[in-house]
């Protein structure tokens, strides 16, 4: 994967969501605990979509967040989104 500009070659999904646990309070309140997993795809010049895993997924989110932040930064250093 090309390190250029992750948040072109880049996205980042989330799975389904899977119910991890649930728990019944003596009020009969109901509490689950879902998580989504991360999916990360690398855009193909064909306009395909390849899924990393393993190391590739994690240097790619490790791009992807740092490209993010500098975003972030950059966009609070011009006086964010107020228009």
């Amino acid at each position: 994967m090309s390190a250029a500009d992750p948040l072109e070659k880049v996205l980042v999904a989330y799975g389904p969501e899977v119910v991890q646990d649930l728990m019944v309070h003596d009020n009969g309140r109901i509490e689950a605990v879902t998580t989504r997993e991360v999916r990360v795809f690398e855009k193909c010049p064909d306009g395909s979509l390849v899924e990393l895993h393993g190391q590739a997924k994690d240097d790619a989110l490790t791009a992807f967040w740092a490209d993010v932040a500098a975003f972030n930064e950059l966009n609070e250093i011009n006086g964010g989104n107020d228009r």
